[in-house]
């Protein structure tokens, strides 16, 4: 029981923030959605394992199916230390998942703005990708160095044979022209994707995924990347 009070108080917690941070521009011209799952998206479930379509793609995860994985797995041992959770883009969802990288035991290093020296210092590093207006103004940078600086730490890790997971956990809210800047930049160097399944209401994760290979986690809200988190992390 207090295990699952606990769990409940996680799930709490990001909704609350998420509801927040889900206002802030990031130049996708989303009409203010919100992120945190697909309780919208999957309006329309089916008896069918409870899955939606949104156009041509099919929701997978629901409400009794919280998390699915596709494209094989990504195991324990190809997340070798160091690790490295990062944001590009300073959406408020970097901090999601570092509450959530705490929650599940996970020994690792929290920096929001490193740079790309700092990075290859790391074998495993985690992007949080999508970008917030309000997060780049706290932090003092503008989207020009955010982006140059989300390069860099691309190159570095291609270069230097870090394995990357792409974390999209905002949802719908972090989509749009400026976030998908940083969405295909994260795609373009993972082994491995995690992202809330709202978010890839257009198939754009899953597509990349399949393109390139590699498993992808699909998570019906944020607080259940916990799961795989902890699998890999534990």
């Amino acid at each position: 029981m207090k295990k699952l009070a606990s769990l409940l108080a996680l799930c709490l917690a990001c909704s609350m923030a998420l509801t927040a941070c889900g206002n802030d521009s990031n130049g996708s011209g989303n009409g203010g959605q919100q992120p945190g799952g697909n309780q919208s998206a999957n309006s329309g479930a089916t008896s069918s394992g409870g899955s939606s379509a949104t156009g041509d793609y099919t929701f997978r995860t629901s409400e009794s199916n919280r998390v699915v994985t596709e494209n094989g797995t990504f195991t324990k041992d190809q997340a070798e230390g160091p690790v490295l959770i990062t944001s590009i883009g300073q959406s408020a969802d970097v901090s999601m998942l570092d509450a959530l990288m705490k929650k599940a035991g996970a020994d690792y290093t929290f920096n929001a703005t490193a740079s790309a020296e700092d990075a290859a210092g790391y074998k495993t590093i985690i992007l949080a990708s999508g970008a917030s207006s309000k997060g780049l103004g706290a932090a003092g940078i503008s989207q020009e160095d955010e982006l140059a600086r989300a390069e860099a730490i691309v190159k570095t890790a291609k270069d230097n044979g870090i394995t990357v997971i792409a974390a999209h956990l905002g949802g719908a809210a972090r989509r749009g022209a400026l976030s998908d800047q940083f969405n295909d930049m994260a795609l373009s160097c993972a082994s491995y994707v995690l992202v809330v399944e709202e978010g890839n209401d257009d198939g754009k994760f899953t597509d990349a995924a399949t393109d390139a290979g590699i498993p992808i986690t699909l998570l019906y809200t944020i607080a259940d990347a916990l799961t795989p988190l902890q699998e890999i992390f534990a």
